[in-house]
């Protein structure tokens, strides 16, 4: 596993980065494609939406600690 990100420029990247990586799988697919593929490729959206979520949740709750101080 990696380290956990902490700050908010770094948690975009992160997402960025993933983004891309899902892209270039996406753009990989071809006639041959297998059923296995496409199950990884669910398996990496899912990851990646697990991703967005949590970063939603750390920027929402750092805004309301920012509007408390």
């Amino acid at each position: 596993m990696g380290k956990s990100r902490t700050d908010t420029a770094g948690k975009m990247n992160v997402l960025k980065s993933r983004t891309e990586l899902l892209c270039l799988s996406v753009n990989t697919l071809d006639e041959h494609t297998t059923p296995e593929d496409l199950h990884r490729l669910l398996a990496d959206i899912d990851s990646l939406r697990a991703k967005v979520v949590r970063y939603a949740k750390d920027l929402e709750q750092s805004s309301r600690k920012d509007e408390a101080d």
